[in-house]
């Protein structure tokens, strides 16, 4: 057996389980890290053998990637949850609530930042190692926050001079800070279409909310629904809605006209799409990331999860924002696509929540799995649930279904 060669500051980190993501559950298990880089993955009778000389650092619990957060908005914290008007409300009438909440807020920016700061760790203390964060306003930097953050500036104009208005803002900006969409139902084609190019142009990622709620579909196929109401009341006489031609490719066919879609496009919630839809988002390379929380906060329907499996989409998983999920948790949300989806298995799910993010985030050669040459941004979770593990399957369901786990750490 040949023998490694390491730097004094070479560590062995050994424990009962090691959960690599990319291959196989490791019993006894050891990841060898040197200067924030993994140097191998593997059994720890096989590591220790190659690693001689290397000090151990023994673990009691599971190792695992970082999570990683694909849909996140800081910027709401501030404002709590914002429950709807009745049971009965339309997620028009949330967006009125959360609208009029924004409005009469006295938060000053640096509460808005604070709040926003302390969600970030939050996210952090739980697991979570990297975030696509998505908000109306820029942040800046913050003092401290070790979780990597990821910003997307979103822009809305559902109108002609909404439109216009959001161009002249986006200009403004630099060109190295990323702007998206926000919506179909919200942004119009002509915006949709400026913004896609500044991010081709830039090769930066595009985040779009897609068939969060079925009135998308009708305000851009008929003119009809909630939305459209919404948009009226909000003044958007000049709204381009509905649009000619949308036919049973629906929503998803109407965004790649505008040639919107493609594998820098990662589309969020995605509940009401309909086979050829799902199709679409397949052939085109879009990447889907899903909000189970959200979505179940706002009574806007379950996603068709086995759907987007079965044409070989793995979506990742965002939490969404305060305003929306009460939990902000990503272990709650794995749990909860469990519950709702029983027949996906659980080692998928965790994949969900760790290389299917950072695939869709572009950054799977850093993020989502522990392999040999990757960043050492790995956690270290502890329970009596992982302890009492008889095996790998058993071991999966814990990390799927128990929420989050009684210990979180970095190594």
């Amino acid at each position: 057996m040949s023998l490694q060669s390491t730097s004094s500051t070479s560590t062995i980190y050994r424990a009962p389980w090691v959960v690599p993501i990319s291959s196989a559950i490791l019993r006894d298990g050891a990841v060898v890290v040197d200067d924030k880089r993994i140097l191998a993955v593997g059994l720890y009778s096989d590591i220790a053998g190659r690693f001689q000389a290397v000090p151990v650092k023994p673990c009691s619990g599971v190792l695992l990637p970082a999570l990683v957060n694909a849909h996140i908005h800081l910027e709401l914290s501030v404002y709590g949850i914002v429950h709807p008007p009745s049971k009965h409300s339309t997620m028009c009438d949330w967006i009125k609530e959360l609208l009029k909440t924004r409005e009469t807020s006295k938060a000053s920016i640096d509460e808005i930042v604070d709040a926003a700061q302390k969600t970030a760790q939050d996210q952090y203390e739980s697991g979570v190692g990297l975030m696509l964060d998505i908000g109306n306003i820029d942040l800046g930097k913050f003092n401290f926050c070790p979780v990597e953050i990821h910003s997307l500036r979103e822009m809305l104009g559902p109108s002609e001079s909404a439109t216009k208005a959001a161009i002249e803002t986006i200009v403004k900006i630099p060109l190295e800070q990323s702007v998206t969409g926000h919506a179909p139902y919200s942004t119009s084609p002509k915006l949709l279409q400026y913004i896609k190019n500044r991010c081709r142009n830039n090769d930066q990622l595009f985040s779009l909310h897609l068939a969060e709620n079925v009135d998308e579909g009708l305000l851009l196929e008929k003119g009809e629904g909630c939305f459209a109401k919404f948009l009226k009341e909000r003044g958007g006489s000049d709204s381009p809605f509905p649009i000619p031609g949308i036919d049973s490719s629906a929503v998803v066919g109407y965004l790649q006209q505008l040639d919107i879609m493609d594998s820098k496009t990662l589309c969020v919630h995605c509940v009401h799409l309909n086979d050829e839809e799902i199709k679409i988002l397949a052939d085109t390379n879009v990447h889907v990331c899903l909000c189970p929380g959200s979505n179940k906060f706002l009574s806007v329907g379950r996603v068709r999860l086995q759907a987007l499996i079965d044409q070989d989409i793995l979506p990742a998983i965002g939490t969404d924002s305060i305003a929306s999920n009460p939990e902000l948790d990503m272990w709650q949300e794995m749990a909860l696509l469990r519950k709702e989806h029983p027949d996906v298995a659980a080692d998928r799910i965790l994949s969900m929540a760790t290389i299917a993010g950072a695939i869709s985030m572009g950054r799977h050669t850093t993020y989502g799995s522990l392999e040999e040459g990757k960043t050492a941004r790995f956690i270290h979770i502890e329970g009596a649930e992982y302890a009492n593990a008889a095996n790998a399957e058993q071991l999966l369901e814990c990390l799927t279904t128990a929420g989050r786990p009684d210990s979180v750490s970095r190594l």
